[in-house]
């Protein structure tokens, strides 16, 4: 390639794409043009560089100066890359946006999102911050990038398994499924909330109605000289609501000078809070005339994109709770008489399975029904659920839950051990997977094994929102160590919080009165 080539290039790609492209890096642009020219669809009649440089300056259509895009950009990224970011999201900017959305709409751009390993990461922290809340939150993210080619792989979230060795196994098993020899899939749930879409960072003026609550673009400012840097600092700051953050490489720092963010640790920093709200964009028709093709309106076409999501692809709020499941081994009976004694009503029925020897259980239903609001006993083989009522298993029959219209039925028969146990957490939870689905709430607290882990992820695939005891408050964290790591759990919490959660989840979608199980 000659020099005068070269330059041309250089100078393009700098317009174009911010890109610098000194001159050693002439070998690499040749080498990226060659295979451009055996594998484009739209390039493949090329043959040199000179011949396509001239055919590019007189295309009219952009299809070349996106081929060319596809070409000379780097799309290296990995899933849980620069870690620390993730945790420092997960357990600083997750609880201040709980605590200072008013609205619920969070408002978050993955920039450069590459093949979508950063969004999805993302994407699956608010899912375990706010997934159990419902539809209060609106958790889809904006993720961009200036190649096509690799937002097709990123919305298809396909990806060999040991790319994902690292991951955290609740993870894994939660918000991946195999598909295929070797390769995992980011199941729907997620992909669903990654709203990927094409963008180029070069674009003057963003075309957005709403400042965001954080940004993520990492590793691509290294690529661009000192003037663009500053310019992209400056919109990130002027796009960030006060108190927002934007993460950057932790090869690249933001400049004091570019736009007066507060430094927080290396390369994240933070709008101040008392900074002054953005101003309202002006001139915003202009600019989305001007990226109409290469934003498809962005996030101006944001909020109806969420909805398309929810009318046509099935997405639909959560369903309310009609049945809560409890499942507990050693140290239980203190964990759940502590459990219902801070529940109150109106609640759904309440079902439980406490490995207690025969006898022992309908004693231990007495007290709950002299300590707690709710009325409880031994659950009798046949019985109707009632709201505010509360079913403990006897301690030598296997129970389950079977629906018949919209009520609910107990049947306490077999004395089969299943997962070493009679009464047994995995019988219940399966059948409740099967007759409740996604109108279930699964909670499994302290206990020695691994009881209750399957029947806990049947429970979650079919939809139901599943707790899970930690380990601090455990006497034994076993039953609930195996429910987590299996990817059942949707979220861990102390044993003192959870009455709460229950008692918000099942006041989501109205309150649970004593008509319930009438259908009315």
């Amino acid at each position: 390639m000659e020099d005068s080539v070269f330059l041309a290039y250089a100078s393009i790609v700098d317009r174009e794409f911010g890109i610098q492209l000194p001159r050693e890096k002439k070998a690499l642009l040749e080498s990226r043009l060659q295979r451009l020219f055996h594998e484009g669809e739209e390039t493949a009649k090329y043959h040199d560089a000179a011949g396509f440089l001239k055919a590019l300056k007189q295309d009219g259509t952009g299809k070349l100066l996106k081929a060319l895009a596809e070409a000379i950009t780097t799309h290296h990224t990995f899933f849980m890359r620069e870690a620390d970011h993730f945790w420092f999201y997960r357990d600083t900017v997750l609880p201040w946006i709980a605590s200072s959305v008013q609205d619920g709409d969070i408002r978050t751009w993955c920039a450069a999102c590459s093949t979508g390993q950063e969004a999805y990461t993302l994407a699956m922290l608010m899912q375990d911050q706010f997934g159990l809340q419902g539809s209060r939150w609106e958790k889809t993210l904006l993720a961009t990038d200036l190649s096509t080619e690799v937002l097709e792989v990123a919305r298809a979230g396909i990806y060999e398994k040991e790319s994902l060795v690292g991951m955290p196994d609740n993870w894994l098993r939660g918000y991946f499924h195999a598909v295929g020899s070797g390769k995992m899939q980011v199941n729907d749930g997620i992909r669903q909330q990654v709203l990927f879409r094409p963008f180029n960072l070069m674009t003057p003026g963003f075309p957005f109605k709403k400042p965001f609550h954080v940004i993520f673009c990492r590793n691509v400012m290294i690529y661009f000289d000192a003037q663009v840097r500053n310019r992209l600092v400056r919109q990130f700051y002027e796009y960030l609501e006060p108190g927002g953050y934007l993460f950057v490489g932790h090869s690249e720092t933001v400049e004091r000078q570019a736009a007066p963010f507060q430094y927080v640790m290396p390369s994240v920093y933070r709008k101040p809070l008392d900074a002054a709200p953005s101003e309202p964009r002006q001139n915003l028709a202009g600019i989305y005339q001007r990226t109409r093709e290469a934003t498809a309106g962005m996030q101006h076409n944001l909020q109806l994109a969420r909805q398309a999501v929810g009318k046509d692809e099935g997405v639909e709020p959560p369903k309310r709770i009609k049945l809560i499941a409890l499942g507990a081994s050693t140290g239980g009976t203190e964990a759940l008489a502590s459990l219902i004694q801070g529940l109150r009503p109106p609640l759904p029925p309440i079902v439980i399975v406490q490995h207690i020897p025969y006898g022992f259980s309908r004693l231990f239903a007495e007290r709950l029904n002299n300590e707690s609001e709710f009325t409880a006993a031994e659950a009798v083989d046949g019985e109707r659920l009632q709201p505010n009522h509360i079913y403990v298993a006897p301690g030598d029959r296997q129970m389950r839950v079977r629906r018949l219209g919209s009520e609910f039925f107990v049947y306490c028969r077999g004395t089969e051990q299943v997962s070493g146990h009679c009464p047994s957490v995995d019988v219940l939870f399966d059948s409740v997977a099967e007759t409740a689905g996604a109108e279930a709430l699964g909670v499994i607290l302290t206990g020695m094994g691994s009881d209750g882990a399957e029947g806990l992820l049947k429970m979650r695939q079919q939809g139901a929102r599943t707790l899970g005891q930690d380990e601090a408050s455990s006497v034994v964290y076993g039953m609930p160590r195996a429910a987590f790591e299996r990817g059942a759990v949707m979220r861990q919490l102390p044993l003192s919080a959870m009455a709460g959660c229950i008692m918000s989840l099942s006041h989501q979608q109205g309150s649970v009165g004593k008509d319930e199980s009438d259908g009315q």
